[in-house]
């Protein structure tokens, strides 16, 4: 096969942001005592944002019950704060929302933006703000995320069954009475563009349908990484126990952070050595291969759906359709 390149930093991938770990070490309140940090708030995956970015809140404007954790600091030397609701902290700063909206009425009724550049603040999923937000506030959304996930999750000690409590500003929790610590949990998994190579040098994809999705929906084969085992061997394994096909020479790409609610997917290329392809009608439902012009085409008919570039699914994806020196590039 053609190798792809390397994916650039894309979607949540992105950053620009330095977690500076002296800051995290010395607390919280130490981070509000610069006099130059900011709270980002999430809620159950949303994010509250206006004006083209998260939206930033004081210290006095955070809801008390908040889980509270420094993400870091800026180019511009502002530090942030990222503050995960509760249900009753997120009905707080609605209610704080709704009085400012009714304060400022006539200007907001003159000027209703919705979505990302809303001028009041209103709740966005990451999903949907992964490829909208800037690479500051990309990599304020994702750290938040994943955080808040394991912390709402893991709130008890898997030694002994106590309660633990968080400590450096929010990246671990310890056990007050044994003082263990633990740490945030990620889940490597690896995604892998299959691709055949006929005798004439024509490539073919192989994509998937998840039994949890619609019929139309294929995505790339993909699979969690299983202890004492090597990325290249999961890529192997997976495509294997999913399609019944053997591959080799697996090749990285590039990785993103997956906060939903764990996961770090690992990209990969992998060589087909047949067609040959079985569903294993457990996770797998359906297998089909697509050369570049009939993968375009079904795109076009909208008789397959494939991810969006949010997701490094949809990166590798469009990376392998682009990856044509005969393709033209508005079809893609």
């Amino acid at each position: 096969m053609r190798p792809l390149p390397m994916l650039p930093p894309a979607s949540l991938s992105r950053t620009a942001l330095d977690r500076n770990h002296s800051l995290r070490s010395a607390g919280i309140d130490a981070v509000w005592e610069t006099g130059r940090a900011h709270a980002v708030v999430g809620h159950r995956g949303n994010l509250l944002i206006s004006r083209g970015g998260l939206h930033l809140l004081t210290r006095e404007q955070v809801p008390q019950n908040a889980l509270l954790f420094y993400l870091g600091t800026d180019a511009a030397g502002d530090h942030f704060v990222g503050a995960a609701l509760l249900d009753e902290g997120r009905a707080e700063l609605d209610r704080w929302v709704g009085a400012q909206q009714a304060r400022d009425a006539e200007a907001w009724l003159t000027d209703p933006i919705g979505g990302l550049d809303a001028t009041e603040p209103t709740w966005m999923s990451l999903r949907d703000l992964g490829e909208q937000l800037d690479d500051r506030d990309v990599a304020l959304a994702t750290s938040l995320t994943a955080l808040a996930n394991w912390h709402f999750a893991h709130t008890h000690s898997p030694r002994n069954g106590q309660p633990t409590e968080p400590v450096l500003s929010g990246w671990v929790r310890r056990d007050p009475e044994a003082g263990s610590e633990h740490f945030p949990r990620t889940d490597p998994a690896v995604i892998m563009a299959v691709v055949h190579t006929d005798e004439q040098g024509e490539e073919r994809l192989l994509l998937g349908s998840n039994a949890m999705w619609p019929a139309d929906r294929y995505s790339l084969l993909a699979g969690f990484v299983e202890p004492g085992e090597t990325l290249e061997s999961a890529v192997i394994r997976e495509v294997q126990e999913e399609a019944g096909i053997t591959v080799r020479a697996p090749r990285y790409l590039g990785s993103q952070p997956w906060p939903f609610p764990a996961s770090l997917m690992l990209g990969f290329t992998a060589e087909a050595e047949s067609m040959a392809a079985s569903a294993d009608d457990d996770e797998i439902t359906a297998l089909r291969w697509f050369t570049r012009s009939e993968l375009r085409d079904a795109i076009a008919a909208r008789e397959v759906a494939v991810p969006t570039t949010v997701s490094i699914a949809g990166q590798i994806l469009y990376s392998w359709l682009a990856n044509d020196s005969d393709a033209p590039s508005d079809r893609l």
